[in-house]
């Protein structure tokens, strides 16, 4: 039997994927699941809403999964079609293949994705190395996004190195240092959740910290004339205190290559900004 690498052992595989199952099976009782079959292997998808609507895709970042949007999808789905993404080598029910982090390797992948669910173009919205792939996507296949949301993504600005090097230390000590650990990496300003979603949703995110081996290859920056050709229907939300990305320098080079549509730089926030205001437009009717 073939190791999935994407793991420190199989238990562990196990253990994340029974939280996954948990969290779906729990919280998203609304949402179609299925397996679509793309050159880089299987891809898991949790979709929502009429057929008939607008479609929006949404990634979630490294080391998360689709069904984190449970949230967005129970609420976008009232009038749009609505899917969610598990990426290819992540933690989800995807292939565990990692695409290389080459531009345009991911953006083949989700137009072969977008073009199975018959959501093209579309409104794309990604975080954080999801973000990373909806730039791909959008600056491969300008004619196939509608509208593009990024919340804290790669691809702009440098990242944090490090942050991550102490946070791995923290991880070494035990489940209250994983907890120390995610609760730094993620930085000032989130939400203080207790409802049961969030709060099961956080213990997948600590099972997958566990057990988890995230990509540690570099993602690439893209360049000034890639940025420029953004559709202007874009939104880039960022924090000033991400200790993941220089946000603020992101931000900074998008407002000096003018880069259309809106910047946002978050003051005290980190990598895990808000996000249900920068999407509430697209909850209404469709014109």
């Amino acid at each position: 039997m073939t190791t999935d690498r994407r793991f420190r052992s199989a238990a562990g595989a196990a253990v994340v994927r029974r939280a996954y199952r948990f969290l779906i099976d729990t919280h998203l009782p609304f949402a179609e699941q299925r397996t679509l079959t793309t050159a880089a292997g299987e891809t898991f998808v949790l979709s929502a809403g009429s057929a008939d609507c607008p479609p929006v895709l949404l990634m979630p970042g490294s080391g998360g999964v689709a069904a984190s949007w449970g949230v967005e999808m129970a609420e976008l789905g009232q009038t749009r079609r609505v899917h969610a993404i598990d990426l290819p080598g992540e933690s989800g029910l995807s292939t565990p293949v990692r695409l290389p982090l080459q531009r345009g390797a991911h953006a083949h992948w989700l137009h072969e994705v977008a073009s199975s669910l018959s959501a093209e173009p579309a409104a794309v919205v990604g975080v954080s190395l999801g973000g990373w792939v909806a730039l791909d996507y959008a600056i491969a296949h300008p004619e196939a996004v509608r509208e593009l949301v990024l919340f804290s993504p790669s691809g702009i600005g440098p990242r944090k190195v490090a942050p991550l090097l102490l946070a791995a230390l923290l991880g070494t000590l035990g489940a209250r240092g994983r907890r120390r650990a995610l609760s730094y990496l993620l930085g000032p300003g989130r939400p203080a959740w207790t409802d049961a979603f969030h709060q099961d949703l956080g213990a997948l995110a600590l099972a997958t910290f566990r057990h988890f081996r995230p990509r540690t290859d570099p993602i690439p920056t893209f360049t000034d004339d890639e940025l420029r050709s953004l559709p202007p229907a874009l939104t880039v939300v960022l924090g000033d205190r991400d200790r993941m990305l220089h946000g603020g320098r992101a931000a900074a080079r998008l407002r000096r290559l003018s880069v259309a549509g809106r910047t946002e730089l978050l003051s005290g926030q980190g990598h895990l900004v808000p996000q249900s205001s920068y999407l509430r437009h697209l909850e209404a009717p469709y014109p």
